[in-house]
């Protein structure tokens, strides 16, 4: 089960590659398609899967994602699932975002260098960890509680 999952447009490969690498590198596990996916397996289930699974969506949203099916479809499925939705520009105004991504604070490369977007990813990486974090202890605090109760019940 990946932390996050990575949408975006094939025509932003590189960078998509980049963020994954940066989200490992502080042990933040990805789901990026062309990385991830196994040959032979199908798209459309593994992709939905993965979505379902993930808590956080990096939306890697350049004017190509923005006019992509697919991408949409990620953001759409995104908002549904109520992920964690950070959008990411680099070659157009957060304002141009399309539909309801808009709506959320994105991550404005404009003008940036590389050591800006390993900022923001570490950044990133922080939340994650912290939300998994708490998710442990609330797992950990239910699962005390039962134990206890089912304890006096012997």
């Amino acid at each position: 089960m990946p932390d996050c999952f990575i949408s975006y447009s094939a025509h932003d490969q590189q960078l998509a590659a980049f963020v994954r690498d940066e989200l490992q590198r502080h042990a933040i596990s990805s789901f990026m398609a062309s990385v991830s996916l196994q040959p032979g397996e199908q798209w459309s289930p593994e992709i939905l899967a993965n979505l379902r699974s993930a808590n956080w969506v990096l939306v890697l949203a350049s004017r190509a994602a923005s006019a992509s099916a697919y991408v949409n479809q990620e953001i759409g499925g995104a908002l549904l699932l109520s992920k964690n939705l950070v959008p990411i520009v680099w070659d157009m105004s957060p304002a141009e975002l399309p539909g309801w991504l808009k709506e959320f604070q994105a991550i404005d490369l404009r003008g940036s260098t590389l050591p800006v977007l390993q900022q923001h990813i570490a950044a990133i990486a922080n939340r994650i960890r912290q939300q998994k974090t708490k998710g442990y202890l609330i797992l950990g605090a239910v699962a005390l509680a039962l134990l206890l109760v089912l304890g006096g019940e012997g």
